[in-house]
C-alpha cells in the first residue's frame, strides 16, 4: 500500500470523526472514521515497521486532538448550533378578554389540545377526553392555570 494512500485514509478517518462530532449524531459515522484511522495505522505497521507506525499512531492522536480543540475553540460548534429561540407562549390568561361561557369555532382538531378563535383572539384549547373537529363552535366551560377547556355546542 502506498504512503498516499495511508495518508488518505488517516485524513478521511479524521474528518469522518469530525463530521460525527459535529454535524451527525449517532454512532455509524464516528464509527467509520475509528475504521479508517485503525486501517490506515495499521497498514503503516504492516508497510513500514514499528517505528514509522509508533510515529503514525501518535502523529494522528495529536492531529486528530489538536483538530477537535482549534474547532472548539475557534467557534465551529456554533456554525451548526441551532440558535432559533421559541416564539410561541402558552395562554396567559390574566391578559386574555375570555371568560367562561363565551363561544367561538374551533382552528384545529382537537385531540384532547388545539387551537381555536374565541373573542377574536387565536388561543390553545383543550376539550376534556372528546375528539372535537375543525371549524366546530365551541364553548368555554372553565379555566385551569394556564388551560382553557371548551366543549362542542350541539346546533
Amino acid at each position: 500500500m502506498t504512503l498516499s494512500l495511508i495518508i488518505g485514509l488517516i485524513l478521511f478517518g479524521v474528518l469522518l470523526v469530525m463530521v460525527e462530532v459535529f454535524i451527525t449524531p449517532g454512532f455509524i459515522v464516528g464509527v467509520l472514521g475509528t475504521l479508517f484511522l485503525v486501517v490506515g495505522i495499521a497498514y503503516t505497521y504492516k508497510e513500514y515497521g514499528g517505528v514509522v507506525g509508533n510515529g503514525t499512531l501518535a502523529a494522528t492522536a495529536v492531529f486528530l486532538v489538536t483538530t477537535l480543540v482549534l474547532a472548539f475553540r475557534n467557534g465551529a460548534w456554533n456554525r451548526f448550533a441551532n440558535t432559533g429561540a421559541i416564539e410561541g407562549k402558552a395562554n396567559n390568561l390574566d391578559q386574555l378578554r375570555i371568560n367562561i361561557g363565551d363561544r367561538g369555532k374551533s382552528i384545529s382538531a382537537l385531540r384532547p389540545a388545539g387551537s381555536a378563535i374565541i373573542n377574536d383572539q387565536r388561543v390553545e384549547v383543550h376539550a376534556e377526553g372528546v375528539f372535537i373537529l375543525a371549524n366546530e363552535e365551541i364553548e368555554v366551560i372553565k379555566k385551569v392555570q394556564n388551560r382553557i377547556f371548551i366543549k362542542k355546542i350541539n346546533t
